[in-house]
């Protein structure tokens, strides 16, 4: 079973690039419209936080447009160890010019990162798949780990009472009513029920603190894996907030046997023709 590492890790690119790509397209209109916003929101973070004006619009344009066939090619595994590095900065860029003007997108952070890990890996001449996978995975542990820390520096033990979750229940879908955003349904039912935001605040707060869990065994992975998408989910339903990457299920797909589901997949896909040709 040595050459399953690297059938799963060509899954994971695949799988993780190919949401990348299908990211920019679904965000695409959005994207290029950036080009027409003016310099007065601009407000550069990361690694652009040097620049000191909005890029030109010509060359935004070329960096978005440009990044498609790229990852396209890099999803592929065609000259990966060029086409990885380069669909990396450039989704690096197109992530980063995004969140500059004045609402940072956290969705877009996870398989940014995941995707810089792949490139790398990629242009590497000698590496073990094994290792590129448990590295991906360690990204995705870190950054539940990191949101667990955030809320306690900001909030202390008060987050586990649930009254710091309520309020942010409650103000995020009354500033989307306001606004005409889309907003939760569910939202006005839950924040009266102290008892239960107090053990989904919980909850909230075990799987990101508890997410090194996922590290130890593929069992325990899928469980918090499991667990991951759930909290998503909640999130989802009580707030209109989504995570697409993290509910689509790929950010976990490092952690997950996939080659077994390949392998299962493709005898289902041999039987009918076996069974057919026995008839």
């Amino acid at each position: 079973m040595t050459d399953v590492p690297g059938e799963r890790l060509r899954l994971v690119r695949v799988l993780t690039v190919g949401f990348a790509v299908g990211f920019l397209v679904v965000r695409l209109p959005h994207l290029l419209n950036l080009a027409t916003y003016g310099a007065d929101r601009f407000e550069p973070v990361g690694v652009l936080a040097p620049l000191g004006q909005p890029l030109d619009p010509a060359l935004w344009r070329a960096v978005v447009l440009g990044a498609l066939p790229v990852g396209v090619a890099f999803a592929a595994g065609r000259a990966a160890r060029l086409t990885g590095p380069a669909f990396a900065a450039a989704l690096l860029v197109i992530a980063t010019y995004r969140s500059s003007w004045g609402h940072l997108s956290h969705a877009d952070n996870l398989f940014t990162l995941h995707v810089g890990v792949l490139a790398v890996a990629s242009a590497l001449p000698r590496r073990r798949p094994a290792d590129v996978l448990r590295l991906l995975s360690l990204v995705t542990v870190t950054t539940y780990v990191v949101s667990g820390i955030a809320k306690l520096r900001e909030t202390g033990i008060a987050w586990v009472t649930g009254n710091v979750l309520r309020d942010q229940i409650a103000y995020d879908n009354v500033r989307k009513a306001v606004l005409g955003a889309p907003s939760s349904p569910l939202a006005r039912h839950v924040v009266g029920h102290g008892q239960l935001l107090a053990v989904a605040a919980l909850v909230a707060l075990l799987v990101e603190l508890g997410a090194p869990v996922a590290l130890r065994s593929a069992r325990w992975a899928g469980h918090w894996a499991l667990a991951a998408w759930l909290f998503h989910l909640g999130v989802l339903a009580v707030m209109a907030i989504t995570f697409p990457y993290q509910l689509s299920g790929v950010a976990y797909a490092s952690m997950l046997p996939l080659e077994r589901l390949s392998r299962r997949a493709a005898r289902w896909r041999r039987a009918p023709r076996s069974s057919a040709a026995s008839s």
